[in-house]
């Protein structure tokens, strides 16, 4: 079956001037010395999308995300390279894009469904729907540049959904607006996959891509450094980007040396190892994982947990190089890919001194499984914070799709609670 979206060695060239007097020498002398600098947003990209697929494509800033669906889109030419596209394209890019903000919203609609090719009588008997997915009101009638992020959003992703797509691309629009709303246009998304459009997703949520798409790319510097699976995908983005914050770590080896970990300890966990089990394993290695153990409440070796219980994971860490701030954590998913929880050294507070090269180090932890009884699977991971900012890491090495973590439930009386996880609750009486 022919690829409904083929993408050949595309690139994206755009020039870059100094200042405006530049441009303007530029224009006026064409054959004279040109001033402009040259930048590449995009250098050699090929891909296939097959009818139906999920692609979620993630990366930095100014990696070429946008530029790329614009590009697929039409609303950009590539400097070189071919991109065939088979059906109707509908796009929600650039907050804005396609609607005129001095036209109404009906009058947007109607304007954007006659460029997509239906006639009158078509919009009229879509224009209902499309009023009752957006929820706007009486804003349906009202200029455009009068919304709210929010309200656009809104009118623009029920418009965009309405058309019956063969190909729907999406990028970073739906993070606006509230949750409800959100929710909504990922159950509705969710349904327009399962009748066979194709969706292209853009977006820095990590567990959105991972939840809604079945392939990832990774670019970095305007190319793919990754196709795969979204898990992969988003640990590689994870493990490979970013700025480390101990650029003089060496200066360790001065001040202390490799502390042993217990050869009883460091041989029971090799016996019981788990990491061989993973999915996949990424990073840089700096800081490696040697090791990683599962025990559940009654300490024993088994991945089945009961509801409300703890099981301990320990995991083995070598040092490659001086780590100056080491730190290590777990993320734990349901069987729908959604992150149920993740936190680690850092969260807890707890913290690491520095590590020497060739030193070795055991961290456990011990996590009660408050979660609704079925299977889990989690991830094992080291590095260190990033320059960035509190809330992003630089990640060493990560092992992806361990388990799966039977939890089950042995009792007869009442649950403890539904839903995802238990939460701190408390009852009082009236007055107190």
């Amino acid at each position: 079956m022919e690829p409904i979206v083929s993408i050949r060695n595309v690139s994206k060239r755009y020039q870059l001037y100094d200042s405006p007097k530049q441009r303007l020498k530029d224009a006026l002398l064409p054959f004279g010395r040109r001033s402009h600098r040259e930048f590449w947003a995009l250098r050699d990209i090929s891909f296939d999308v097959s009818r139906g697929q999920a692609l979620g494509i993630i990366g930095r800033n100014g990696c070429g995300k946008s530029t790329l669906l614009q590009i697929v889109c039409g609303v950009l030419r590539p400097t070189a390279g071919q991109v065939v596209t088979r059906g109707r394209i509908s796009a929600l890019l650039e907050l804005g894009a396609g609607f005129n903000p001095e036209y109404t919203g009906r009058n947007n609609v109607y304007m954007n469904l006659a460029l997509a090719g239906f006639t009158r009588q078509e919009i009229d008997d879509r224009f209902e729907s499309i009023e009752r997915f957006a929820e706007i009101g009486e804003f349906i009638d009202q200029p455009v540049k009068v919304y709210s992020t929010g309200l656009f959003v809104r009118l623009a992703f029920a418009s965009a959904v309405s058309v019956e797509p063969d190909i729907l691309v999406v990028d970073e629009a739906l993070s606006v607006g509230d949750i409800f709303f959100q929710q909504k246009c990922f159950k509705r998304i969710r349904q327009i996959i399962d009748a066979g459009t194709t969706l292209l997703f853009v977006s820095h949520d990590a567990a959105v891509v991972q939840n809604i798409c079945d392939t990832g790319i990774l670019l970095s510097n305007g190319e793919i450094a990754f196709v795969g699976s979204p898990e992969e995908c988003v640990s590689r983005y994870f493990a490979s980007e970013g700025r480390r914050l101990s650029p003089f770590a060496e200066e360790i080896t001065k001040t202390q040396g490799p502390k042993p970990v217990s050869s009883e300890i460091k041989s029971e966990m090799l016996q019981n190892n788990i990491l061989s089990r993973a999915r996949s394993r990424n990073g840089n290695q700096a800081l490696q994982l040697l090791a990683a153990t599962f025990q559940n409440e009654h300490g024993e070796h088994s991945m089945s947990v009961e509801m409300m219980k703890s099981a301990t994971i320990r995991v083995l860490l070598h040092a490659r190089e001086p780590i100056l701030c080491p730190s290590t954590g777990l993320h734990l998913y349901d069987r729908m890919a959604n992150l149920v929880f993740a936190a680690g050294t850092r969260q807890l507070h707890f913290p690491m001194d520095p590590m020497a090269a060739g030193e070795e180090r055991v961290i456990g932890f011990k996590l009660g499984f408050s979660v609704q009884p079925g299977e889990y699977t989690f991830s094992l991971g080291c590095g260190e914070p990033s320059a960035q900012g509190a809330n992003f890491g630089f990640i060493h090495d990560r092992y992806e799709g361990l388990g799966p973590v039977s939890v089950h439930y042995e009792g007869t009386a009442v649950m403890p609670f539904y839903g995802v996880a238990s939460l701190p609750m408390t009852i009082s009486t009236d007055g107190e």
